[in-house]
C-alpha cells in the first residue's frame, strides 16, 4: 500500500477541512439518503466531530506533530462552546437540519470528546477535565434522562425505534465515560447491545451478519454504512468485555461489509429478500466501513485486497480541493439495477464534512510518521476543482475552490447554487 499516497490524500482532507471551517466550527451544506440538507449550510455540532478530533488525535499520537493536536482541541473547544443549557448541543441534528438532540450525532460528539479527554489525561494536561465534563453533562442530561426508557436508548424521546446503530454509539461513548469516571455503565451498555442483536441477520442469505436498521418498517433496510459504525462500538466492546458472542456478531457484520465492496465505492445495502440496493453507491461514507474493516483485522481474515480496493476508490474520488464526493446515483436511491456511465447528481460530487470526516479517519489509521513528514514538502496549492454533473435531469457544471462552491446549469449558464465557505446559508438557491 502507497504510505506517501496515504499521506497527501490526509494533508489535503485537512487543508479542506480548514476550509470549511469558521468561528463557531464547521459547515457547509449535506447530502444523504434520507434528506439534503443544502439550504442551511452553517455549523453543526453533529457526528462530524467523531472523526475529525479522533483522526487528528491518531496523526498526533503517530508524528508527535503539535499541529495535529492543536486541531484536535479546537474542534473540541468548539463543541464546549456549542453546548446548551439542557446539555444537549447546538445543531446537532445533521441532515434534518439546524436542530439540537441529534442521533447518534450527540453521542458520537461525547465520543469525540471523550477520546480527547482519555488521550489528554494520559500526557498529564489539565485540560481533559473540559472535555471529560461537557461530554458527562450531555450523557447524564439527555442520554440518560431523556432517551434511555429502561431497555436501550430511543431514536428520539418522541419516537419510540430503538435503532441498532445510534444504541451503538451510545455503547461507545458509554464505554469510554465509565473508563474516565469510574463509574459503572454496564446496565445501559448491556441492555442496548441486545438492541443491536435484535437487528442483526444471521440466516443464510447475502443479508447475513448485516444489521437492519429498525427504523425503516417493513423495508427492513440492511445497511452497510450503519453496519459498520456497530462494528466499531462491537470491538471496542469485546475489548473490554471478551464476550465470544460479540466476536462472533462482529465477525458476521465484517463477512457482509466484504461482500459490499465494488469498483465504485460500497453499496447501500440489502432489501429483506436480499435484493441488493446498489444506488447510492457510497464514496466517502465507505470511511466508516474502511475503519471497521482496519480495527477487525486483529479479530478475523482481512483480505489486504479489500482494503487496497476500497482505498483507491477514495483516492480516486478525491477533488483537487481536497474533499471527497459523497455517492453516486443519489437521485436514484433504492434502485436494484446495475450503475451505469450517467453523471453523477450535484448531491454526489458535494463534499459533506460529516462524511469526508470518516474518511479522514479512516486514512490516519493507515498513516505512518516517516510518510506523513515526507508527503509534507510536496503538498501542492492547487484547490481549484470543477467537473460536470446533473441537477433535476440538467446537465450542470460543478465549481469549488477555497473560497466557495458553485453550481451552474450549463444551458442558459444560469447560476443554480452558490454558498460561500463558512457562511450559513448560500448567497444564491435556485434548487
Amino acid at each position: 500500500m502507497n504510505r506517501q499516497k496515504i499521506a497527501k490524500a490526509i494533508y489535503k482532507l485537512d487543508a479542506w477541512l480548514e476550509s470549511m471551517r469558521n468561528e463557531q466550527g464547521y459547515t457547509g451544506p449535506i447530502s444523504h439518503w434520507w434528506a439534503s440538507c443544502l439550504l442551511y449550510s452553517g455549523p453543526m455540532i453533529d457526528w462530524r466531530y467523531e472523526g475529525i478530533i479522533s483522526g487528528y488525535l491518531n496523526l498526533h499520537r503517530i508524528t508527535q506533530n503539535t499541529r495535529w493536536l492543536s486541531r484536535a482541541i479546537t474542534a473540541g473547544d468548539d463543541i464546549c462552546q456549542a453546548q446548551l443549557p439542557s446539555g444537549k448541543f447546538f445543531n446537532s441534528s445533521f441532515q434534518v437540519g439546524p436542530i439540537e438532540g441529534g442521533t447518534p450525532h450527540e453521542a458520537a460528539v461525547d465520543v469525540a470528546l471523550l477520546e480527547l479527554a482519555t488521550y489528554l489525561k494520559e500526557m498529564n494536561d489539565d485540560r481533559w477535565e473540559k472535555y471529560y465534563r461537557t461530554a458527562g453533562l450531555n450523557l447524564k442530561e439527555y442520554y440518560l434522562s431523556e432517551l434511555w426508557q429502561g431497555e436501550a436508548f430511543l431514536d428520539q424521546h418522541w419516537n419510540n425505534t430503538l435503532v441498532p446503530n445510534k444504541n451503538a454509539t451510545a455503547i461507545e461513548a458509554l464505554l469510554l465515560y465509565q473508563t474516565l469516571s469510574g463509574d459503572s455503565m454496564e446496565t445501559y451498555v448491556f441492555k442496548a447491545v441486545e438492541v443491536i442483536f435484535r437487528g442483526q441477520v444471521l440466516d443464510n442469505s447475502l443479508r447475513h451478519g448485516g444489521v437492519v436498521h429498525l427504523g425503516t418498517g417493513k423495508h427492513q433496510l440492511a445497511i452497510g454504512i450503519y453496519t459498520a459504525r456497530i462494528v466499531g462500538a462491537m470491538v471496542r466492546l469485546y475489548e473490554q468485555y471478551p464476550n465470544p458472542e460479540y466476536r462472533r456478531s462482529f465477525q458476521a457484520m465484517g463477512e457482509f461489509l466484504l461482500r459490499l465492496i465494488n469498483e465504485h465505492g460500497t453499496y447501500f445495502g440489502y432489501y429483506p429478500h436480499g435484493k441488493l440496493i446498489r444506488c447510492p453507491n457510497w464514496i466517502s461514507p465507505s470511511g466508516d466501513v474502511l475503519r471497521a474493516l482496519l480495527v477487525l483485522q486483529p479479530h478475523m481474515n482481512i483480505p489486504q485486497n479489500k482494503i487496497e480496493q476500497l482505498v483507491k476508490v477514495l483516492f480516486t474520488n478525491q477533488h483537487a480541493s481536497g474533499g471527497i464526493a459523497t455517492a453516486y446515483k443519489l437521485d436514484k436511491k433504492g434502485a436494484k439495477y446495475l450503475l451505469k456511465s450517467e453523471l453523477p447528481d450535484f448531491r454526489d460530487v458535494l463534499p459533506v464534512v460529516g462524511w469526508c470526516d470518516k474518511t479522514f479517519r479512516a486514512l490516519t489509521l493507515l498513516a505512518t510518521a516517516e510518510a506523513m513528514n515526507s508527503a509534507l514538502s510536496e503538498i501542492g496549492h492547487n484547490s481549484y476543482h470543477e467537473m460536470d454533473c446533473t441537477w433535476n435531469k440538467q446537465l450542470c457544471l460543478y465549481v469549488e475552490d477555497t473560497k466557495e462552491i458553485h453550481l451552474t446549469a450549463v444551458d442558459g449558464k444560469k447560476t443554480l447554487y452558490q454558498w460561500r465557505k463558512g457562511e450559513w446559508y448560500p448567497k444564491i438557491y435556485r434548487l
